[in-house]
């Protein structure tokens, strides 16, 4: 992802270390623990001491934004995609904020940028946003999953967060969290304070493109309050024009005033704050 203003490109990765790790052995790099495994550790100077050896390992390879940390509660066991996959600090929401906390550290001491995910919650869960729709409605617990985002935010130590894709009709009765003005421009912007970038999660995943089309969404995505959309090829049906359907979308949407100019220009503000972080490591 890049930008206007001329400065250095943000070459953004998910490298939360374990499972979800894209420079992983298989690319010959050196195996790293993931969240669980730390967590289940428990030895705060490990955590932290990983996460600088993974920024290490991807300022090497010219990566300077990570997709990580996860701060979801594992409050489903069996969810496959946070809890099974070992992606969770922790089931104590105390336990996530601390280890989130160190992993900031560590990330920041190798001159990452870095994103807390996947807001407000997807660790409660039963199902996995990647293959469709998730409503969260009758298992989130907020009090529990916004522990993290709330006091990393007022501590100063994130400077960009991943809303899901998730819905939850007490926070927004029409929309999940990513298409959502309730939950990113109000709850994470308003009440708990946030003034940095939001990253969506990919755009084509299931649970946004059956339901919503990549066009539609990058419009709305836009509207709520999301600064950066991520737009992935990598999955099972290929969508090589994404990013240039979004953009004409975008720029038809500024032409009809469906889109105002003003959250284009805001989103391209806060963007340009994130890349000026890069040399103040």
């Amino acid at each position: 992802a890049g930008g206007g203003g001329g400065g250095p490109l943000l070459i953004a990765v998910d490298a939360e270390g374990g499972t979800v790790m894209r420079l992983s052995p298989r690319a010959g790099f050196s195996p790293t623990l993931g969240h669980g495994e730390l967590g289940e550790l428990g030895d705060l100077a490990l955590t932290e001491l990983e996460a600088r050896r993974i920024g290490t390992m991807l300022r090497e390879a010219g990566i300077n934004w990570n997709l990580a940390p996860v701060v979801d509660i594992a409050l489903n066991p069996f969810n496959t995609v946070v809890g099974e996959a070992g992606r969770a600090f922790s089931a104590d929401a105390e336990r996530v904020t601390t280890h989130a906390r160190v992993y900031l550290r560590g990330m920041r001491a190798a001159g990452l940028l870095t994103t807390l995910k996947h807001f407000p919650g997807h660790g409660s869960s039963w199902a996995d946003s990647h293959l469709g729709f998730v409503d969260v409605t009758d298992t989130a617990i907020p009090a529990l999953e916004l522990r993290p985002y709330r006091e990393l935010i007022a501590e100063g130590l994130v400077e960009s967060v991943m809303p899901a894709h998730v819905f939850n009709r007490h926070l927004d009765p029409d929309s999940p969290a990513t298409l959502s003005q309730r939950t990113i421009t109000y709850l994470l912007r308003g009440a708990l304070g946030f003034e940095g970038v939001v990253v969506s999660d990919d755009l084509l995943m299931r649970a946004i493109r059956d339901h919503y089309g990549l066009e539609q969404a990058a419009v709305l995505a836009l509207r709520a309050g999301v600064d950066v959309l991520l737009i992935s090829d990598n999955t099972p049906v290929r969508e090589t024009t994404g990013a240039d359907r979004a953009l004409a979308a975008i720029l038809e949407a500024l032409a009809k005033g469906t889109l105002q100019t003003s959250a284009v220009e805001s989103a391209l503000a806060r963007i340009e704050r994130l890349r000026a972080r890069l040399g103040g490591f």
